[in-house]
């Protein structure tokens, strides 16, 4: 999670908008509470929290303060909506458990194959066969002496009907 808490917290206030004023007067707080809220000495209730952040319009709670999943020590921490995922898929019998497997696997190949997609890099000029090698319109003649000014000079000469 973010290391400052109360830093976050302000600054979502910020972004939707609001003042302290505005904020303590809606939910009938103390100014001297709220204000420990966005400088660290306190913290609002878990009640309070989700009200703030549905008047700041923050969707994302989670990744709001940073959370990304993980606990301190790298080991991965379930949302709630994953925890009930993997208690339904505990009692599923064998076929069902396979057709989720499946549908998984495939899908994480697909998100996979995609983020893979973008992330190669384009291959040098080198690289590519002859006929697949990006070239400028001057460079297909440029070993042609002449070839280069007379396509200028005919590109001149050129007569657009009216």
């Amino acid at each position: 999670m973010k290391n400052n808490f109360a830093e976050t917290l302000k600054e979502m206030r910020i972004r939707a908008g609001f003042s302290q004023k505005e904020v303590y007067e809606m939910f009938h707080i103390r100014q001297s509470t709220f204000s420990a809220w966005e400088t660290g000495r306190a913290e609002p209730s878990a009640d309070m929290l989700l009200k703030l952040c549905r008047l700041y319009h923050v969707t994302d709670i989670f990744s709001a303060f940073g959370y990304d999943g993980y606990q301190e020590d790298s080991s991965i921490q379930l949302s709630m909506e994953e925890t009930d995922m993997v208690q339904k898929y505990r009692s599923l019998d064998t076929h069902g458990k396979e057709m989720v497997n499946f549908t998984l696997l495939k899908e994480w190949e697909r998100a996979t194959a995609d983020t893979k997609a973008r992330a190669i890099p384009l291959l040098v000029r080198e690289e590519l066969p002859e006929h697949l090698r990006p070239r400028a319109a001057h460079n297909d003649h440029a070993s042609e002496p002449g070839e280069l000014e007379k396509m200028r000079e005919d590109l001149a000469n050129l007569k657009i009907p009216d």
